[in-house]
């Protein structure tokens, strides 16, 4: 038999990963390609935390068939090693999900758009460039490079200095981009609700999230790990997706903004509309803020589904917000600016064209559990 794209995917992100929550994997592939790599034994369930690992069958064969690889490190397995990667991992499966391309070993990676670096891979036994840093990605969205970090309740303080040398160091190269932060996490309330602790101590030099969202002048982005969280970094590596749903959800309704409130979107019937779908907290508190001053009065916020319960938190019940609306899916312009990349099942194809057959006698072994 020959192996399909997604089965290759699945061992390529456990080699970049490590570990990979069986729930979260289920919902991005299909059931049947991780029963096919189980039956190889190629990837083994790590029960005591309910995530696929790779075997030592499954790191051979990629070392076999797969060039541009990081070097396989064998799992801790340790309780904090496990937590902090498998919060990567979802990321990773998201950002998958969004058709970004994760399968990289340098940062030259992020010269294109649609591309993410996992910073896991270069924090090896003896060698950890990132320091005490908790940035778990690079990811480049259009114009924009974000690092990614992992927000939730009670997730703990980090230094703002050293987050941002460490960023800018291992950015620095990339000329003529923006640099923003992605805040990522379980669900969309979850990360806003890590940003409600404060610090004790101002001057400390550890600090909550919640302190660090207001000090850093960076935008800062909260992206959930599902598939909102997907849609949502699919719709950012598009050039001016802001204007672009605007015109799309209006149609000929739309009317730019004024040039002297860039931080809306579009005006509608004298209202200032705000899309807020990229969850750009501080544009979108600019934005609401300056609309209410206005004789307009309120902006009215047009988000994914999955948002609006964080926002009419944050703005409608603050009365910063006429209303809180979700895409309307059914307009053909905004479902093609909303769906997410079609991942066909296909036979997967090595860089040099070949196709990737399983080991002959366990394509036997296969073929007679099968009764054929």
């Amino acid at each position: 038999m020959l192996f399909s794209t997604s089965e290759i995917d699945v061992l390529r992100l456990l080699r970049w990963c490590r570990y990979l929550p069986r729930k979260e994997l289920l919902a991005v592939f299909p059931e049947e390609s991780i029963r096919t790599l189980e039956f190889f034994r190629f990837i083994s369930l790590y029960e005591k935390h309910d995530a696929y690992v790779l075997t030592n069958a499954g790191n051979r064969f990629l070392d076999q068939h797969i060039e541009e690889i990081p070097p396989f490190v064998r799992p801790a397995y340790r309780e904090d090693d496990f937590i902090r990667r498998a919060r990567a991992s979802r990321f990773a499966l998201t950002a998958y999900s969004a058709g970004i391309t994760l399968f990289h070993t340098e940062l030259t990676s992020l010269e294109q758009t649609a591309s993410c670096y996992l910073t896991a891979q270069s924090r090896t036994r003896g060698s950890n460039p990132w320091g005490s840093t908790r940035i778990a990605a690079l990811i480049r969205l259009a114009d924009t490079v974000c690092g990614v970090y992992y927000v939730g309740p009670g997730i703990g303080k980090l230094s703002v200095a050293d987050e941002m040398n460490a960023f800018m160091n291992h950015t620095g190269w990339l000329k003529g981009i923006s640099r923003a932060l992605i805040f990522s996490g379980e669900s969309t309330e979850s990360i806003y609700e890590g940003l409600g602790a404060v610090a004790q101590d101002p001057a400390a030099k550890l600090i909550p999230y919640g302190d660090a969202f207001h000090r850093l002048d960076l935008p800062i982005f909260l992206v959930p790990h599902d598939q909102v969280g997907a849609l949502q970094l699919r719709i950012m590596t598009q050039a001016n997706y802001r204007t672009r749903l605007a015109k799309a959800a209006l149609s000929d309704y739309y009317k730019p903004p004024p040039s002297e409130h860039p931080e809306w979107d579009a005006m509608y019937g004298g209202t200032p509309l705000v899309m807020a779908a990229d969850m750009d907290l501080k544009r979108l508190d600019a934005a609401a803020k300056s609309a209410a001053k206005e004789k307009s009065g309120p902006a009215v916020f047009v988000a994914l589904k999955g948002q609006e319960r964080v926002l009419s938190r944050r703005y409608k019940r603050r009365g910063l917000a006429k209303s809180i609306n979700t895409f309307r899916t059914d307009q053909a312009k905004v479902a093609s600016l909303l769906a997410l990349p079609p991942r066909p099942e296909r036979q997967f194809e090595t860089a040099k064209g070949e196709v990737i057959h399983a080991p002959l006698n366990q394509r036997k072994r296969k073929t007679e559990s099968q009764g054929v």
